[in-house]
């Protein structure tokens, strides 16, 4: 609610303006010229005030994503150097189980733990479950572990995750667990791109070769032929094959003797 406040009829209040709206109480001289200066000026200072204090926030804004952006970069290209002198280590400790292995590992972990949120740590749990492999295959479960970790980080990754099935599927069938590994193995033949699909129908065949049941290994291995003619791992499933009667195609080619650059 509002109150007016009445002022008594001094000589000062009889001599001032009277408004010409009636009931209106009288404005004095100098209030009145304030507020029209003020209502002449005030809505420019404003405008002007309310821009200046939005393009402040959006500076502080781009500020912000900028740094946020750049120790972003700064952090995966850190980790980046980290992972590709990791793969080096491991390209040269692989065959023979070298000390180069021990330090890809340390390289690996540190990507793992000090770079959680980069590319790169999407790839690390792959080679840390290779390096296990390699160092100590009688004990598959911390490679297993790596591999589950792998997958849950890459879930919808439809390049990365036939990789990291092709490498369980290996790692259980290492363990003898057999109908894991081909359940594995399954899945990788299962994407799109049928990225390993050939490696992974020669494993399914060999599992079942190492289960002595040969229907099966047959009917997998003409697949590969069949699907994958020019495949390395179709010429690897022709002595079988012949052994059982059924001659693959020409066209098969053998492994390479070592990895192609």
């Amino acid at each position: 609610m509002a109150y007016r406040i009445r002022k008594k009829n001094t000589p000062e209040n009889a001599s001032s303006p009277v408004s010409s709206t009636p009931g209106t109480p009288p404005v004095p001289p100098r209030v009145e010229a304030l507020a029209d200066r003020i209502s002449g000026m005030g809505p420019s200072k404003n405008a002007w005030g309310f821009v200046g204090t939005i393009l402040f926030i959006l500076l502080v804004g781009v500020g912000i994503v900028y740094h946020i952006h750049s120790k972003k970069v700064a952090k995966e290209s850190e980790a980046a150097a980290l992972e590709t002198k990791a793969e080096q280590l491991y390209s040269r400790g692989q065959q023979t189980n070298g000390p180069e292995l021990v330090e890809a590992k340390k390289l690996l972990e540190q990507v793992m733990s000090s770079y959680p949120d980069t590319p790169s740590s999407h790839v690390a749990p792959l080679f840390l479950a290779s390096i296990i492999n390699i160092q100590s295959p009688q004990d598959s479960s911390k490679a297993i572990e790596w591999l589950h970790r792998g997958l849950d980080m890459n879930a919808g990754n439809m390049k990365l995750l036939p990789f990291y099935y092709e490498s369980m599927g290996l790692t259980m069938m290492s363990a003898h667990q057999y109908d894991q590994a081909i359940a594995m193995f399954q899945k990788v033949t299962e994407f799109p791109e049928k990225t390993l699909a050939d490696a992974a129908l020669y494993n399914i065949g060999k599992t079942y070769e190492i289960l002595n049941q040969p229907a099966l290994a047959i009917i997998n291995y003409k697949k590969l032929v069949k699907e994958f003619p020019s495949s390395p791992w179709a010429a690897e499933s022709e002595p079988f094959l012949m052994k059982n009667g059924i001659t693959p195609p020409a066209t098969t080619q053998p492994l390479p003797l070592s990895p192609q650059k």
